[in-house]
């Protein structure tokens, strides 16, 4: 339901409830519900900025839950002037005190909640804030250089890491000094490739990782870590089917070995359904993974085997209903089980069958709250699951771990979290270990920038207040990447277990998905080898002790499993052994109806780095923007996804208004290629050989001017966007965007560009943009700017994206007969795509985009098999360039700037 300004007031959903939210005279969203009765209030200073916010669950109090203040006076030698510089929310207070000119947040600090598990409400003055706080200040401070990327880290212990860069930004080199200490190199050097890929990484701990692509698709082929010594530790090959989907993983460093008549190696296959869902997956286990496993991680074998005599093979296979729920899953290996699903009629709401579970699909809703967050985590087949509870905003609050007493919280023993926005920032797990003398085992993390600060301690508790504490170790993890490896450093300020040596490094090698496959010490030894079903379970899971198995906390897709079992993602816990998430999609349908499916039931393939939608595994968005780059294009494509051309079609379509919009971007992309493919079908070879000749092409981008924008001193040249250029107060031709461009489409936020075949001449030198041209290959604007990694190409003029001219050079190209002239006017009539995201492809998916939308438009077409025959067999960059343009008006459009 909309208002009469086009605000989305209504949202309903089968998966996540119903949504209302009322917007002011300045389109601000000022009072919000849902179907659980949550109500919010949002209230703004003079200047239209966000001052305070107030919750009230459904019957009960009403209490301010978020205070902002800004930097309105004295504070522009720190460059917060205008600023947030203090936020009071559900984790504590956060103060900012110093920024960069480039936006780099130059110092922070973190105060928590004197109450692990009581959610504040925020009084109007100071003093009584206070008495909300811990007393504990942590502060992080660090230096960037002129494009924010962080050279020092300090952290709130006073360890430090340092980073180095390359002139295009990419990093180098990475060090460490713990407080106290000397500095340790962690990443000696790094490698990348022209299409900046990572080729070849060296750690400090003697350890050499190298990545091999395939030549035609750049897909990761090739994984292998060796020690200095020639100790080959991992040897992963991937094998594809032609979309891309991984069909078999074999680990070289693994060798063939007969145990119980079987033979065991480091091969592991899957196969697929056509929508690209896992079917089936082989490979091997730990012999004694005999049941079906829950959220409990199988024994450790210790010390690591040095044969195969206790592994087993196995064969995993899986069900989907149509809407890509599972419904079963059948497993045949050291033990035998089936582990069974039941959907909802009427949603995609989905819980296990087995003992526990409902029985009928009219029994499902109960095990969900009405906004499509579980209820109850089923982790075993006996019992009816743990309760779970969920705050305001739909984050996991607390999950019951043993229910003592159904109506009082303190007596169970549970886990809590708290969160600043949408990350968490504490985690606390508390265990009653005598009931009598009420004492409590405590266990607490509190999350820092780069830094974990872990904690234990015994909790004496008389009438539900703390009367003594006692803590019994304290443990401080630096975290961090060394290229591709997570490293973890701990380090003990007290309970240091007497068999691990303060200051342990820890190295994590990962496989293309990010799970941590091998755990390496400062030598390079093995620590722990871990193994994983394609949906997250632990197949193999092997340690030198067990003391030190029980520190690996990140596992499978680099993600850290609590103790409940879950994997928490950022914005949502995942549950691996109901392979989908805990909780409705936050970013609505932006990856499909199905609001719980785990990452399109692909995971071999795909990974997702925040519970909101999946991306080709291996890769990283974020990867090559600041956090202030990253934001600006964040802006830039909510801000598109207000013009009015993409509003209409909200309802229907996967959008670009999502939590994080560039990985909405990413997810329009993916489905637009998915859609082609599913309509392309079967191709012929005729088919495939002409996609296999377009993805050789290399493009150029093409941009007019009115004046020399060249830059005569260091020969470079920026393109600014619209919104730029007036910011920075440049003067340009307005007329160059229209009133429907802004209103419309609201992309005043990208730089435009022609995309044009590489190598091709120009047929005119001039445009009614202007007499300058200027000619920026593809590959090197992707090099040398990091905005270029979140750019994106239009089929066509997106205001009149259903539309194709008929063009003579088609006529011509297709032979300059009646009967080319006839198929020429056929394609003119065709409708280029229903909706106008159909014509939207991410930057690294242009090829792909490019080539199926073709392939489509000549398959879909009433043209003469002559003509086809013509088409499917161009050749060549000229002609491939005039089939481009006659049938497509590509344009790249670059968020912010590109300067080259």
């Amino acid at each position: 339901m909309s208002s009469l300004a086009g605000q989305v007031i209504k949202r309903e959903s089968t998966d996540s409830g119903w949504v209302v939210t009322l917007f002011d005279a300045a389109a601000r969203l000022v009072w919000f519900t849902d179907g659980r009765g949550t109500t919010q209030e949002q209230t703004y200073d003079e200047l239209g900025r966000p001052v305070q916010t107030r919750e009230q669950p459904k019957g009960g109090e009403k209490r301010v839950s978020r205070i902002t203040e800004y930097g309105d006076k004295g504070l522009e030698d720190d460059n917060l002037k205008g600023l947030p510089v203090r936020q009071y929310d559900d984790s504590g207070l956060q103060i900012i005190h110093s920024v960069a000119l480039s936006g780099a947040t130059l110092q922070i600090s973190q105060q928590f909640l004197a109450s692990g598990d009581i959610a504040p409400n925020w009084p109007a003055d100071d003093t009584n804030r206070k008495r909300l706080l811990d007393s504990e200040i942590y502060t992080t401070s660090q230096q960037a250089d002129a494009v924010a990327n962080t050279l020092n880290r300090t952290d709130a212990m006073g360890h430090q890491q340092i980073w180095r860069y390359d002139v295009s930004g990419k990093i180098t080199s990475q060090a460490i000094k713990l407080d106290g200490e000397t500095k340790k190199t962690l990443l000696e050097h790094i490698t990348w490739s022209a299409a900046s890929q990572v080729l070849e990484e060296k750690t400090s701990n003697g350890v050499t990782t190298t990545y091999g692509y395939e030549p035609e698709t750049q897909w990761l082929s090739t994984l292998a870590a060796q020690r200095s010594d020639n100790t080959v530790l991992q040897s992963l090959v991937y094998g594809y089917d032609n979309t891309g989907n991984v069909t078999s993983i074999t680990d070289n460093q693994i060798t063939t070995r007969y145990y119980q008549n079987q033979v065991t190696d480091g091969l592991r296959e899957f196969s697929y359904d056509a929508l690209y869902q896992l079917l089936e997956a082989t490979g091997r286990e730990n012999a004694g993974n005999t049941i079906m496993p829950w959220n409990s991680l199988p024994a450790a074998l210790t010390p690591i085997p040095t044969d195969n005599s206790q592994y087993v093979n196995y064969t995993r296979t899986w069900r989907w209903d149509d809407s890509g729920n599972l419904q079963s899953q059948v497993h045949a290996g050291a033990g035998n089980y089936t582990r069974m699903m039941i959907t909802e009629a009427t949603s995609n709401r989905s819980v296990q069958m087995n003992d526990s579970g409902a029985q009928a699909s009219d029994e499902i809703n109960q095990w969900f709250d009405n906004n499509g967050n579980l209820k109850q985590l089923q982790i075993s087949a006996s019992s009816s699951g743990n309760n779970m509870f969920w705050d305001g905003s739909n984050n996991l609050q607390t999950v019951v771990l043993l229910c003592r007493s159904a109506t009082d919280m303190t007596q169970n023993d549970r886990e809590i979290y708290q969160y600043s926005g949408n990350r968490r920032v504490r985690k606390q797990t508390r265990t009653l270990t005598n009931t009598s003398q009420q004492l409590w085992t405590v266990d607490e993390v509190r999350y820092l920038p780069g830094l974990e600060l872990r904690q234990s301690w015994q909790e004496s508790v008389e009438s539900n207040r703390v009367i003594s504490v006692k803590t019994s170790q304290e443990l401080h993890t630096l975290t961090g990447q060394a290229g591709r490896a997570g490293v973890r450093i701990l380090h003990w300020e007290s309970g240091k277990p007497d068999s691990i040596d303060n200051n342990q490094l820890r190295w994590s090698l990962c496989d293309n998905i990010g799970s941590a496959s091998l755990e390496l010490d400062a030598d390079g030894q093995q620590i722990s080898r871990e193994e994983y079903y394609p949906f997250g379970g632990t197949a193999v899971w092997a340690a030198r002790s067990e003391l030190e198995a029980s520190y690996k906390v990140i596992r499978y897709s680099g993600k850290e499993r609590d103790g409940t079992g879950l994997y928490y993602y950022g914005y949502r816990y995942y549950a691996p052994w109901l392979c989908r998430w805990t909780a409705a999609d936050p970013g609505r349908e932006i990856d499909g109806l199905n609001l719980y499916r785990m990452v399109r039931n692909n995971p071999l393939t795909l990974s997702d780095a925040e519970g909101l939608a999946p991306t080709a595994s291996g890769s990283a968005e974020k990867a090559k923007l600041s956090e202030k780059q990253y934001q600006e294009v964040s802006k830039v494509y909510k801000k598109m996804a207000t013009g009015r051309l993409w509003s209409a079609e909200k309802a229907k379509n996967v959008l670009l208004d999502t939590p994080d919009s560039i990985l909405g971007m990413h997810a329009v992309s993916s489905r637009n290629i998915r859609n082609l493919k599913k309509r392309l079908g079967k191709t012929s070879p005729e088919e495939k050989a002409f996609f296999q000749r377009f993805m050789q092409l290399e493009f150029q981008m093409i941009h007019h001017t009115n004046a020399h924008i060249t830059n005569p001193e260091t020969l470079e040249t920026t393109f600014l966007s619209r919104d730029e250029l007036i910011k920075r107060r440049k003067i340009f031709d307005t007329t160059h965007t229209t009133n429907a461009d802004v209103v419309q489409l609201a992309n005043t936020g990208f730089a435009f560009f022609a995309l044009s075949v590489k190598g091709i001449k120009l047929q005119k030198g001039s445009s009614r943009f202007g007499k300058h041209v200027h000619e920026v290959s593809l590959d090197k604007a992707k090099q040398k700017s990091p905005y270029m990694a979140e750019a994106h190409m239009v089929l066509n003029n997106t205001l009149k994206f259903q539309e194709r001219k008929l063009s003579e050079r088609l006529v011509t190209l297709l032979g300059g007969d009646d009967i080319a002239r006839k198929d020429a006017v056929a394609f003119s009539k065709q409708v280029v795509a229903e909706n106008v995201s159909d014509t939207l492809f991410h930057i690294n998916d242009i090829h792909t985009g490019l080539a199926l939308s073709i392939l489509w438009s000549i398959k879909s077409a009433p043209i003469s098999e002559r003509s086809r025959e013509i088409l499917l067999g161009v050749k060549g960059e000229a002609q491939f360039e005039q089939l481009i343009t006659t049938l497509f008006r590509p344009q790249i459009l670059v968020p912010v700037e590109l300067t080259v």
